[in-house]
């Protein structure tokens, strides 16, 4: 019969923490030696320091940016001792570097010059592909985003000339073709004329005004013009031609003149038609006459025109009852309903008044000064 003696268990543990002590001892040994191998921690034998005590300088000269035989001079004026110490430190530039510096030094930092030599911007020209497509690219590099040399240059490029082609269009067009019935005076028929013909650049203009009393024997004044119109600007024609005025109906006896021609024709900010000209008639006398209209849309149909005319003249003509100076002006305000683009019939008012020697000579014949009158009439153009 085998008899076991068994240790307490008191015994049992102290037998186990002497056994792990032994096994673990080499271990520790090692660890402390690997220690002493680390730069700037060197194995001591001496009791430990107080907390206080300053590190020997072997110590801190072994410890990486930490160099106490370091020049006081090559510190930062007015950083602090802290900040001194991490410049030394890789990665950690001087406090009085450049931000780029700085990001420069610090380790895995990609080199910025590697693509930017390549690339060019200007200022608000950026490209992008494809939202669905575009993946960021890594780090804070955007070099990629920006067009290449060779892009750039030829997206800045200028536009290319318009295509000159030589197709001639042409239009005519009464914008007045009215009664007028006047509140001094008779009643007239009142008509303004235009019509070209040509290409872009180049026309060839026609125009006629003019006004035709229907009570008194068909007796009127009226002119025709014929011109050469280059276009000189967006929208603007420069003209030059002849012009012939001449009283007609009952009454006549000759007096006609012939004028040459100096105008514009054109569209002045805030789509207002202007159509200046100058006159030099056979004689001498110079005269000068200004049109100025807009369309007001109402609705798409309906559309409110205001319009002056006014008439100057240097030397006056008494066979045409205008003198020197101003010689009248016309004001009218018409409402015109478009029933098709071409065909528009409107109703409006309109006041025109002579002025100082113009006037005189108007009160010497009988004729008014000054009228008012109710308009109505068509606006045709095809």
């Amino acid at each position: 019969m085998i008899k076991l003696n068994l240790l307490p268990p008191c015994n049992v543990f102290a037998t186990m923490f002497i056994f792990g002590a032994m096994v673990f001892q080499p271990n520790r040994a090692q660890a402390q030696t690997d220690m002493t191998n680390m730069p700037g921690m060197a194995h001591k034998t001496a009791a430990p320091a107080p907390a206080d005590a300053p590190m020997p300088e072997a110590e801190m000269e072994a410890m990486p940016g930490m160099n106490p035989n370091k020049p006081a001079a090559t510190k930062s004026a007015g950083s602090t001792p802290a900040e001194n110490d991490m410049a030394g430190m890789p990665g950690m530039s001087a406090p009085g570097a450049s931000k780029r510096q700085q990001m420069d030094d610090m380790r895995g930092m990609p080199n910025r010059s590697e693509d930017t030599s390549e690339r060019a911007s200007a200022p608000g020209i950026y490209i992008l592909r494809p939202p669905q497509k575009w993946v960021p690219h890594r780090g804070n590099s955007r070099a990629a985003e920006l067009l290449s040399r060779p892009a750039l240059e030829e997206f800045m490029k200028p536009l290319p000339p318009p295509i000159e082609d030589s197709m001639l269009h042409s239009l005519a067009l009464f914008d007045l073709l009215e009664y007028r019935v006047n509140s001094t005076g008779s009643d007239t028929l009142n008509w303004d004329f235009v019509g070209w013909f040509g290409g872009d650049t180049h026309r060839l203009w026609v125009k006629s005004e003019g006004s035709l009393d229907l009570s008194a024997g068909n007796r009127g004044v009226g002119d025709l013009q014929l011109l050469y119109g280059r276009m000189i600007a967006p929208f603007w024609d420069l003209q030059l031609g002849v012009r012939a005025k001449q009283n007609f109906g009952s009454g006549l006896n000759g007096n006609t003149r012939t004028y040459a021609v100096i105008g514009l024709q054109g569209l002045a900010p805030g789509n207002f038609d202007v159509d200046p000209a100058i006159y030099i008639s056979d004689r001498g006398e110079v005269s000068a006459e200004l049109t100025v209209s807009a369309d007001l849309y109402l609705t798409q149909r309906l559309i409110l025109q205001p319009r002056f005319q006014g008439e100057v003249s240097l030397q006056g003509d008494d066979r045409f009852g205008t003198g020197s100076g101003v010689n009248e002006t016309d004001i009218g305000l018409r409402l015109r309903y478009e029933i098709a683009r071409e065909f528009a019939p409107y109703i409006g008012v309109s006041w025109s008044h002579s002025y100082g020697s113009t006037a005189n000579i108007a009160r010497e014949e009988g004729e008014p000064t000054d009228a008012v009158a109710f308009v109505a009439g068509l606006r045709l153009w095809w």
